[in-house]
């Protein structure tokens, strides 16, 4: 979305009326690129209407809301879920969702899987129950926020989740501990995709979010289950750091995430060097395959070189941590001996596409560079050119003040005339015109970048 950040002074939005008088929600708008490619496609276009030129009421900086983590997962359920029996209202109602303790997610600002999870201490927060123990998973943390948010987008799980309880003594003060959530706006985060993954088949969407085991509407209790068999991966900036050793270090999603001499395991299809999969993804994903007897899965084998030094000689990229590569692994495990072949064309094709995107990004980030570096030279000259008509005009003043003869032959008014004149400053309004140009270009550039990026994400990744 090109609207994340608020903006002001526009009139171009799209919101939904009020169901009782039929205004225009104040505080709903979806930019006009956002309902382009999420909403005319679908058969809700017919609810937005358009401000047709008005600003909002007031004129505040407004933000696109399908910018909006929890917004945009509400539209997926929406579109893909009908068993949870939304409207249209479901959007504007998970926008405008305000928690008692008025606080958003301690992780919404994290920028990237190297990030570790924010620790903060809150009076509210949230588990489920083992059925097993009768007692909350250990080491489950949710925030009231993204509890809040879950249970209006998936509803038959209101009631699954509980609190937890501070130690006697404690309650004014809370416990201190970290959301198990990455709702960001910065990045998708692979974790939270996983348990709201989990979360929506156990709601009923098994058809939809592809549950594994063919589960569907087990409630929470089968989510329990699947939290104590699927425990988090580390991250922050000490996992796979070198001098770790073998464990599940960061997941590296691109080549230059595992460089030469870092100590990350990771594993191979026999025969097939392109599809290399990092320690975690690996434990999570195929050695449960491979346990149960799947060929396909028992001909990984530990890349060589990887478990000590020196490690894979450029590094090495995982293959298989995002949603589209997983359901190509699980495609790829029940069509059998010819799944290999899918398999194996799916990662060529994803790994050929990703050089060409890397090319791509490289050369674009080269010519923003040297159009930022142009600007900045047509500045520094705009400085020098102001500095230079400046002293050209004093110079003018000073002689003519003081009487002297005009040599181009001016009368004795010549030092009203000079100073009437002023300093010209034509050159250097063209040159910071011309900054002012190429930084337009360079923006344009940038968003280039952007959109190649939003491509492997959306397409590819």
């Amino acid at each position: 979305c090109p609207r994340k950040i608020p903006q002001q002074n526009l009139a171009d939005w799209f919101s939904l009326p009020d169901p009782q008088s039929g205004i225009l929600l104040p505080n709903f708008n979806i930019c006009p690129s956002c309902f382009t490619s999420l909403i005319r496609p679908t058969s809700y276009r017919k609810f937005f209407v358009s401000r047709n030129g008005s600003l909002v009421q007031g004129n505040p900086p407004v933000r696109c809301d399908l910018s909006r983590y929890w917004v945009r997962l509400a539209g997926t359920v929406l579109l893909g879920m009908p068993s949870a029996g939304h409207d249209i209202g479901l959007l504007p109602r998970v926008a405008s969702l305000r928690t008692t303790d008025g606080m958003d997610c301690p992780n919404k600002n994290l920028t990237g899987e190297g990030d570790a999870l924010v620790v903060t201490t809150k009076k509210n927060w949230y588990s489920v129950v083992d059925p097993a123990t009768g007692q909350p998973v250990n080491g489950f943390m949710l925030c009231e926020s993204c509890v809040a948010n879950v249970t209006i987008i998936l509803p038959s799980l209101r009631g699954g989740f509980v609190p937890l309880r501070p130690p006697a003594g404690q309650e004014n003060i809370g416990l201190s501990g970290s959301c198990a959530l990455v709702p960001s706006d910065h990045y998708d985060d692979a974790r939270t995709a996983e348990i709201l993954r989990q979360l929506c088949v156990c709601a009923g969407g098994g058809l939809m979010f592809g549950s594994l085991t063919g589960g569907s509407g087990g409630g929470i209790g089968q989510f329990a289950g699947w939290l104590k068999g699927h425990p988090p991966r580390p991250r922050g900036q000490t996992a796979g750091a070198v001098g770790q050793g073998q464990g599940n270090g960061i997941c590296p999603r691109h080549t230059h995430a595992s460089q030469p001499g870092t100590l990350l395991r990771g594993y191979t299809l026999e025969g097939f060097s392109d599809l290399t999969v990092c320690d975690g993804c690996y434990n999570e994903l195929i050695k449960p395959d491979a346990e149960k007897g799947v060929e396909l899965a028992r001909q990984f084998v530990v890349i060589p070189g990887s478990m000590s030094p020196p490690a894979v000689p450029g590094g090495f990229a995982c293959q298989l941590y995002s949603d589209r590569m997983r359901r190509v692994w699980s495609d790829a495990v029940l069509a059998g001996e010819p799944g290999k072949g899918v398999l194996i064309g799916k990662v060529s094709e994803r790994r050929a596409k990703e050089r060409e995107l890397q090319l791509k990004t490289t050369a674009l980030r080269q010519q923003a560079a040297q159009l930022r570096q142009q600007a900045e030279l047509q500045e520094h000259l705009a400085v020098n050119a102001m500095s230079v008509a400046a002293n050209h005009a004093s110079n003018n003043i000073m002689l003519h003040g003081l009487g002297a003869r005009d040599p181009t032959g001016y009368g004795p008014n010549s030092w009203e005339a000079k100073m009437n004149s002023g300093p010209d400053f034509s050159q250097t309004t063209k040159l910071n015109n011309e900054a002012a140009k190429l930084k337009m270009q360079a923006a344009q550039v940038e968003s280039e970048i952007t959109m190649v990026g939003d491509e492997w994400r959306r397409f590819w990744e």
